[in-house]
């Protein structure tokens, strides 16, 4: 057994054996929760270490395997993804590298500019390796083994998973034990589809509405405020003074909507209004700070755009 674990939800076009084949030497195992699987799979049939048949959604097929308690989980960091997400070659066992560098509690891979997004929050920031922020999601967490003992609970809030991330900001807020780990971004290959997608069709045919779930999570768990990047917590990628560096996270926050439409990257439309289509360019412009009519400059270097452009090219 490895000390790292990705636990992935897996349909027929699952990105998954790509993520093995690219990463020979991986510190993870990897357990399918195969959602299209006949009767009678195994792991071996998914090239995989673990299987766990069943459930709706994955939180509830981890529980399963877990029996609801997580002190049976063995592994220092399990990774929650969906099966439509690409990571670069070996980009899964630098992610837990950089979990167990930083110590990190609750966190994410950052989503790749260009790519798409459900909150702008989870977008790269390319200012950091990682970055403290109030907020990830149920896309793809990853839980230290003391945030699954803390966390578990709240993996069964919801039938559609919606606001399960909610609860999480809500329990750990103010603590500062939440991260985006902006020097791995992965590409999420496929926006949310809520009026074609088979979950969803599913989940309408068992009449859940996510919007209802996601009201009642919000209704019975204290408010933690809106998404955002906090001001300490960061790891910086460049040895530069600590308020530059600080004031650079928070321009780029502002700006990285730019870069990532102009990849051709979508966005859902974000609170208060429901997930589920895209955001045109015109519309991303609410997102920007149209009254910031200069870019910071590093140093003798070049500008913050420029070098940012650079390093999401280089990654």
């Amino acid at each position: 057994m490895r000390n790292y674990l990705v636990f992935v939800r897996a349909g027929r076009n699952s990105l998954h054996p790509e993520m093995i084949a690219e990463d020979p030497d991986r510190n993870w195992d990897c357990c399918v929760n195969g959602w299209e699987a006949p009767p009678g799979s195994t792991a071996r049939d998914f090239g995989a270490e673990r299987f766990q048949p069943g459930a709706l959604n994955k939180f509830e097929a981890f529980s399963d395997m877990c029996r609801g308690s997580a002190a049976g989980v063995g592994y220092r960091y399990v990774l929650m993804i969906d099966d439509d997400l690409r990571f670069k070659p070996g980009d899964v066992s630098r992610f837990f590298e950089h979990c167990e560098r930083n110590d990190l509690f609750l966190s994410q891979p950052a989503i790749a500019w260009g790519s798409n997004s459900n909150h702008l929050i989870n977008i790269c920031n390319p200012v950091c390796t990682v970055r403290g922020v109030n907020f990830v999601e149920v896309m793809a967490p990853c839980f230290s083994r003391e945030a699954l003992d803390r966390l578990l609970p709240t993996f069964l809030l919801t039938r559609c998973t919606w606001g399960i991330d909610y609860a999480w900001s809500s329990l750990l807020d103010g603590l500062g034990r939440i991260s985006i780990v902006d020097a791995v971004a992965m590409d999420h290959t496929k926006p949310m589809d809520r009026a074609e997608g088979p979950f969803y069709r599913k989940l309408r045919s068992m009449n859940v509405d996510p919007d209802e779930e996601l009201a009642e999570v919000v209704r019975t768990h204290a408010s933690w405020g809106e998404m955002q990047s906090l001001k300490g917590g960061h790891r910086y990628r460049w040895p530069l003074p600590q308020a530059l560096n600080q004031h650079l996270v928070a321009w780029m926050e502002k700006h990285k909507i730019q870069q990532h439409l102009a990849r051709g990257g979508t966005i859902a439309p974000q609170s208060p209004v429901s997930p589920g289509t895209p955001v045109t360019p015109a519309q991303a412009a609410k997102f920007a700070d149209p009254t910031a009519a200069s870019v910071p400059r590093a140093a003798g270097v070049t500008t913050l755009a420029t070098l940012a452009d650079g390093l999401v090219r280089r990654d």
